[in-house]
Formats: structure tokens, sequence, C-alpha cells
């Protein structure tokens, strides 16, 4: 599918559809079986739980060969419908309510001992209120296991050969609704951009 066929799309079908089918359905156009699979393995196998326990999907532009949302790097605005390039990296979504609630409550201890309530805790309160953890969003100068189990995990992933120096970050998921909800977000606006002729 290119950007024209999936702008095409959106004129035509229900933005829940084009999640399902589109968005998180079917094969990635840049991460093969077997490298989803390896991804897999070194999350259950880093926060002991069992592989069936894990779903995870390739999102952005590694999934559809280009990205629906704008970006912001480092100060500069990408566009939407930006092609898969040597510089992307390789974003997954990971939904496990196990792992999810295992770093909960590791934030949530963390924010008890400190001397006032509510805890600034940076930006990962913004995600967590719609049910998924950006953990790069944790204000540097926090340091717990599990946060640092996660980001281990995908350190050990980023480095294997097969992503060729790709970066592979994580976003987990408390559940496929919060994810779903997260991507009809940029469905509906790419929708409302089309109707406006944009």
């Amino acid at each position: 599918m290119t950007p024209q066929d999936f702008r095409e799309l959106l004129k035509s079908a229900e933005a829940e559809q084009i999640v399902e089918d589109i968005v998180l359905g079917g094969a990635a156009q840049h991460v093969a079986a077997e490298d989803l699979e390896f991804i897999h393995r070194a999350i259950a196998e880093k926060f002991s739980v069992l592989v069936e326990e894990v779903e995870i999907y390739i999102v952005g532009s590694a999934k559809l060969g280009f990205s629906i949302s704008e970006k912001n790097k480092n100060g500069k605005i990408l566009p939407r419908y930006r092609l898969f390039s040597p510089d992307s990296d390789i974003d997954i979504a990971v939904i496990c309510p196990k792992i999810f609630e295992m770093i909960w409550y590791e934030l949530s201890s963390y924010a008890h001992f400190n001397t006032y309530l509510p805890w600034d805790s940076g930006k990962v309160g913004d995600y967590l209120v719609c049910g998924w953890l950006r953990l790069d969003k944790l204000p540097h100068r926090i340091r717990m296991r599990r946060w640092d189990d996660w980001r281990d995990c995908f350190r050990h992933v980023s480095a294997a050969p097969r992503f060729k120096s790709r970066s592979v970050t994580g976003g987990l998921f408390y559940s496929k609704d919060f994810l779903k909800q997260y991507q009809l977000r940029s469905v509906k606006e790419c929708q409302l951009l089309e109707e406006r002729n944009i």
C-alpha cells in the first residue's frame, strides 16, 4: 500500500476498520515475522512471563512503509506520509497486563516515597491516563529496576545484527483497546485532513 492508496482508503472506509485491518492487521512492511518473534521472546524472557501473555505489534512506518503522523524530532516537524527510510526507528506496541502492572506498581511505589503528592512524573502521566506507558518520558533522574529492565531489553534487541543498527523502541499498553484508541486518533486526524483537502 502506498501513501496515496491509504489516503484514498480514508475517504471510503470507517476509521475503526482501517485501524483493525491496515494499521494493526497484516504483516509489517519492514520487519520480518522471524524478527518479530525475536522481539517477542526477548520481552517475555526479560520479564519472566509466558510468550503467550505478550502481544506485540509493529506500528508506524516500519509497519505500513510510511508514517501517518507528523513527528517533532529535535524541533523539526517531520511530515505525515513520510516513507520508511534508513533513519527510521522500528516502533513496537507491546500489550501485556502483567508487565504493565509490574512497572505501574513500581511507579506508584516511587511516587508514594516522594514528599509531595501528586508526584511530578514528567510526561509519563500524560500517557498513563490513556492506558499506556512511554517509559522514555520518565524524568531522567529516576532509576527503577523494571524501567531499567525495559530499557535494557530494547537496547539488546536494537543491538541485534538483524536490525542493521536501527533503534527498536517500545510503548507498553495495558490492553489492545487502549492501543486501538491511540491509533484511531491518528487515522481520524488523517481523515479530517483529507476532508479538508489538506
